[in-house]
């Protein structure tokens, strides 16, 4: 019986101690949440495709992109959906890495997929990310692919290399 003080104080301390770290751990885990959603969004999202103009282009990738990247991607986009295309390849992020974090910018690298819808051939790739915080959330400002045997396939753009 004169144990119960100490083993009630014990408990009420390792559930004060987790709910303190737990939310501590929230915001944390929210920023990498956000990170990842802008990331695989980039790289995955299509819906600019169905877009009617330059404008419309832009402001679905406004989603991803900050300037001084969003102008470029924005006209590159436009002039590819353009133009009359048989593009029948999905790209697909498999694996994220941070490399650098800090409150106002990210570092990472992602590996990629490249999938032929026709024939199914996969092609592996690799980017390489740079973002900041925004008062829209986290945004892309520099980005870098480079595909298996192939050299940049959209070309580096940023004003400045990773």
């Amino acid at each position: 019986m004169r144990f119960w003080p100490i083993v009630t104080l014990a408990v009420i301390f390792l559930l004060i101690r987790g709910e303190n770290h737990l939310a501590v751990s929230s915001p944390i885990k929210m920023q990498y949440d956000d990170i990842y959603a802008v990331v695989k969004g980039a790289v995955e999202d299509k819906t600019w495709w169905q877009a009617r103009n330059i404008y419309e282009v832009r402001e679905k990738l406004g989603k991803y992109y900050a300037e001084p990247i969003l102008s470029t991607i924005s006209k590159r986009a436009w002039n590819f959906i353009s133009q009359p295309t048989d593009w029948y390849v999905q790209t697909f992020v498999s694996a994220i890495y941070i490399t650098s974090i800090s409150t106002e910018k990210v570092t990472l690298k992602i590996d990629m997929v490249n999938k032929d819808l026709i024939s199914g051939q996969i092609q592996e790739g690799t980017g390489y990310f740079s973002l900041h915080k925004t008062l829209s959330g986290w945004r892309i400002i520099s980005a870098d692919y480079r595909w298996e045997k192939e050299s940049n396939t959209l070309g580096i753009i940023s004003p400045n290399i990773i």
